[in-house]
């Protein structure tokens, strides 16, 4: 019997390969063209017009705040219409946004680009991934999603040079362009191939989805995960945003960078654990041991000294950087199932975006005020009370 469940559980990444892959390459230029790119669109914009750092930091925080207002629209509309067609206008809408930003010119032009580019981000991001996967996958959903969102890891990782290397040699407005093209020129024919639904959901399904997402909503379960997806991302955006900021007093600019490395390839081997621990711990308790070992992480970066202690932060850190994207989906979908996922995960994400948006601000004030030693001390707060909500609020369905 052990061994059927075994073998069924494989078949499950088997069956649904071309789904990972199909959310591998969303990931990629999820991340790759928006999310790593807004550090290219600052630089190179405060360049090419002089606009202030105020300034794009504002449009930045636009960004963050039209994502949260549309992430509902976004997961209605993949419980809808399905995860194929909505990646299909996030590709689109990357491809236009990505080109819009390098051809404007007031300042106007960029928020209304920002704008787009933050309706395009969920449906090709965090969410349609982890929408599209969800009604796929049941022991395995965990060890799905964490081969999918590893094309974050990598767009960051190969997009990012390339995309300042083409700044630099052809200039902002042609490499936007360029970025733009090959954005949609590789997405569109992956997303074509990908699985899909092959109807839209009926009236008496409408309505009973409807109804499990209503009384989703009124548990604390679900506004358990919704907090704790505020307190983590809150604390984890915060610490990325400012992590060179951190370390760069104790280790100099090249070793500070070198520091963000090591984050970056601690947090792909933290994906693949999240989806081992999955399968053989309550998965509550997996994400609160995971949220400490972030807040360990803080603390060695405050606690600790010199070069060693500092990629050792960062190194621990990181580990839980893929993870904590991962949970809440993974949390959503062991309490409540796959139908309805994408406007529970919609509003879920709200309180990520939440997140996202309020700690690099309130990290900067925090660090302007007393110092990184301070902000650290709120990044590691926030990563404890995530827990603690999680231990105390979250409860798995018995027959999941």
């Amino acid at each position: 019997m052990g061994e059927a469940i075994i073998q069924a559980s494989q078949g499950e990444l088997r069956r649904h390969w071309r789904a990972i892959v199909a959310g591998f390459v969303m990931a990629f230029f999820a991340w790759g063209s928006i999310f790593y790119a807004h550090g290219v669109f600052k630089a190179a914009l405060e360049a090419k017009h002089g606009w202030s750092g105020v300034l794009i930091s504002n449009a930045q925080a636009w960004f963050w705040f039209v994502g949260a207002v549309s992430a509902y629209g976004a997961g209605w509309a993949v419980d809808r219409f399905g995860p194929r067609a909505t990646a299909c206008y996030g590709a689109y809408a990357t491809a236009v946004g990505v080109f819009a930003v390098g051809q404007a010119t007031e300042p106007w032009h960029l928020f209304l680009a920002y704008g787009l580019l933050a309706t395009a981000y969920a449906p090709i991001g965090n969410l349609g991934i982890s929408a599209a996967l969800a009604p796929l996958f049941n022991k395995r959903y965990g060890e799905a999603l964490s081969y999918a969102l590893t094309g974050a890891s990598v767009g960051g990782a190969v997009v990012t040079p390339i995309f300042i290397y083409l700044t630099s040699a052809l200039g902002f407005g042609w490499a936007t362009g360029l970025l733009a093209a090959v954005t949609l020129l590789c997405l569109t024919p992956v997303l074509r191939w990908a699985p899909t639904r092959a109807v839209q959901p009926s009236d008496v399904d409408s309505v009973r989805i409807d109804a499990i997402v209503r009384a989703a909503l009124r548990t604390p379960t679900f506004w358990a995960i919704f907090v704790t997806g505020f307190f983590s991302f809150t604390g984890q955006v915060g610490f990325l945003m400012h992590e060179i900021s951190i370390f760069m007093p104790r280790l100099g600019l090249e070793m500070a960078g070198y520091a963000v490395s090591v984050t970056v390839i601690s947090a792909a081997f933290g994906r693949f654990v999240l989806g081992w621990a999955a399968r053989k711990a309550p998965l509550g308790l997996v994400a609160a041991g995971f949220y400490l070992i972030q807040a360990t992480g803080f603390l060695i970066a405050n606690l600790g000294d010199g070069v060693a202690m500092a990629f050792v932060a960062a190194a621990v850190a990181g580990f839980v950087v893929g993870a904590v994207v991962m949970l809440p989906s993974m949390l959503i979908r062991a309490a409540f199932g796959g139908e309805g996922f994408g406007r529970m995960f919609g509003v879920a994400s709200i309180g990520m975006f939440a997140g996202m948006t309020v700690g690099p601000g309130l990290a900067g004030i925090v660090a302007s005020a007393a110092g990184y030693g301070t902000a650290l001390w709120m990044f590691t707060g926030c990563l404890i009370a995530a827990a603690i909500v999680v231990i105390i609020g979250y409860r798995r369905r018995r027959d999941a």
